[in-house]
């Protein structure tokens, strides 16, 4: 709507997890890269948590566009609200598979299918979204099974978690899962100048060829404050400021509009 007043070719501050959208600070960048190491050295699990609006659907968005899908099995979970037979039968399917009549001749065809992937020279990737959603201790308790699924040197499959900070919490109650995370990262908020840097970064993704960020320092100052440094609501109060800044013919995106955004956005919200 904005975006040829504003110099754009595409919307800079959507809220779907398009990884070229995806600003690589520092905490998003270690992340990124552990979640690489623990897979390259077939680690067996991997866990990255945060709060809701810091980015980890879009990290691993990122991570699977960097993987070698000629040599990577992916296994992509995003509604693992599934009990543990379920859970089985999901990633022998995403394998290729046709899920046998009981858990215990699953379990036998899973290993069969990861030591395949193995002899050809794959790696196999389990991916969970959402993880905090898992609610049965036992669908937790299942992935420590397929984590089972190991030669005497290494896992045949690597386990990746990705959920808020109550995941942490869950897997502290199943000890055998938790104390196989031989990766664990988190993410955090942004800091004043990471927010500017994501600001101009999606611009920049979406088209924007200006020589300065069009937002003032004290426009990124006040986003950076009522969105507490996290990246969904940055964006979302950007998008709002574009949106006003459009109507109002402004060039830049100063923080008296920015103040008007910030109160009809909390006013909306509250």
């Amino acid at each position: 709507m904005y975006e040829e007043y504003w110099g754009l070719t595409e919307p800079a501050f959507g809220l779907t997890p398009d990884p070229r959208f995806l600003y690589m600070s520092r905490g998003h960048e270690d992340a990124l890269t552990m979640l690489q190491y623990a897979i390259h050295r077939n680690m067996g699990a991997a866990i990255l948590s945060g709060d809701i609006g810091l980015g980890k659907t879009t990290v691993s968005r990122k991570l699977i566009e960097l993987l070698d899908s000629k040599t990577t099995k992916l296994v992509l979970i995003v509604n693992p609200v599934l009990s543990p037979v379920q859970m089985l039968a999901e990633i022998i399917s995403q394998l290729g598979g046709e899920p046998a009549k009981t858990r215990q001749k699953m379990i036998q065809q899973l290993h069969s299918m990861l030591l395949e992937t193995y002899a050809r020279g794959e790696k196999a990737v389990l991916l969970i979204d959402e993880a905090h959603l898992i609610k049965n201790a036992a669908t937790l308790e299942e992935l420590r099974m397929v984590l089972n699924c190991q030669l005497n040197d290494q896992f045949l499959i690597t386990l990746l978690l990705l959920g808020q900070r109550e995941l942490r919490e869950k897997l502290d109650k199943v000890p055998a899962l938790q104390q196989r995370l031989s990766v664990r990262c988190s993410l955090d908020p942004l800091d004043v100048v990471e927010t500017g840097e994501l600001i101009l970064h999606r611009m920049r993704t979406a088209g924007f060829t200006g020589e300065r960020n069009p937002f003032t320092p004290d426009a990124i100052y006040q986003i950076h404050k009522a969105a507490a440094g996290y990246p969904r609501m940055i964006s979302t109060l950007a998008d709002h400021c574009l949106l006003m800044g459009m109507g109002q013919k402004l060039k830049v995106i100063d923080a008296y509009l920015t103040h008007d955004v910030v109160l009809q956005h909390l006013g909306a919200a509250a």
